[in-house]
């Protein structure tokens, strides 16, 4: 990782029109390395990359969090938090072209569970026009257990995700809209089925609305891809192009195909 790493320095010295002088190149350097220590001892899915698209996930990272306000609610601020919950984006995005969540500009930490207006109970994250909300938590329990289908940080920023697709004003992106109509198609007979026999592969909660549907099934396709693909073959496939990515391919030529 340390050979490369000049290259997304330079990169982003250019592209934030850094000065080329040894502080300005240092401390970025430092920064893009705390971030890759940070999101390697956290986010299996950027361990898994290689080199080249490691790079690319940092740079992401490193716009993405700028581009942000990171609120902390009953807690001290701690450096490594809005770095992974970046990195957590990223994840989610990383297939797609527009990846920064632009509609969204500020991102609220909460310790545990909390409690809102809008809900009569207990939530870990939940998404409103205000911004994005996440207890740190669960975010942890998140990235702690990567096959049990449970992961807030992706289910809140999947919410953001088709939320920003809806709002012409800041820009839709073209293909994730047409792709996304496909999905909608599979959700019908899934939904359906789930009825008629009273269980399904996806937890519970996916069927309290499409909404829960969608970010449920995204929960499920980065944590048991291979379980979804079997079981519900065209959700995974749709999810497949809807995301640009494919969790179980050796190398995602998706990504590297469609995205710069």
């Amino acid at each position: 990782m340390t050979n490369p790493l000049h290259k997304i320095i330079n990169a982003l010295l250019r592209n934030a029109n850094l000065p080329e002088i040894p502080s300005a190149y240092k401390e970025l350097t430092e920064t893009i390395r705390f971030y890759h220590n940070t999101i390697s001892q956290h986010i299996s899915y950027y361990t898994k990359l290689p080199d080249s698209s490691k790079l690319r996930f940092l740079k992401r990272v490193y716009y993405f969090k700028k581009s942000k306000t990171f609120h902390f609610t009953d807690m001290e601020p701690r450096q490594e938090i809005p770095v992974l919950v970046s990195a957590a984006a990223v994840q989610l995005t990383f297939g797609l072209r527009s990846y920064q969540l632009p509609f969204f500009k500020n991102i609220y930490i909460l310790p545990d569970a909390y409690q809102t207006k809008e809900f009569n109970e207990l939530v870990i994250g939940h998404v409103s026009v205000k911004g994005i909300f996440i207890s740190w938590k669960y975010f942890l329990k998140g990235f702690e257990n990567n096959n049990d289908g449970v992961n807030t940080a992706l289910h809140e920023m999947a919410h953001a995700l088709r939320h920003q697709n809806q709002m012409k004003e800041f820009g839709i992106d073209k293909e994730f809209h047409t792709d996304f109509s496909k999905y909608t198609r599979q959700y019908g007979p899934v939904f359906i089925e789930a009825l008629i026999n009273r269980r399904s592969f996806l937890r519970s909660y996916a069927f309290t609305n499409f909404e829960e549907f969608w970010a449920v099934s995204v929960e499920a396709f980065f944590e048991l891809p291979a379980e979804l693909k079997k079981h519900l073959p065209k959700i995974y496939h749709a999810l497949c192009e809807v995301l640009n990515q494919d969790p179980l391919a050796e190398e995602d030529e998706a990504i590297q195909k469609k995205v710069a």
